[in-house]
């Protein structure tokens, strides 16, 4: 079982790795007043989806909390 744990994770890593290559060329972003020179795609992209991973462990805590104080309030 840990020799196809440790593959999975190889696989996954080396896929990681040729999307970063097949996507370094440099992007320029512009939102409003704002702009960021130009950086590759993968950091943007990368950076996007750690902003959604975050998000919706944020909402996840709240909405367990939530639930957790409202099972607790007294009827």
């Amino acid at each position: 079982m840990p020799l196809l744990y440790i593959m999975g994770i190889l696989i996954f890593a080396i896929l990681i790795a040729i999307f970063a290559v097949q996507n370094a060329g440099p992007v320029a972003i512009k939102f409003f007043f704002w702009a960021v020179p130009e950086i590759p795609l993968v950091l943007v992209i990368f950076g996007t989806v750690l902003c959604g991973i975050v998000i919706g462990f944020l909402l996840g805590l709240y909405s367990s909390r939530k639930k957790k104080f409202r099972d607790i309030a007294p009827s």
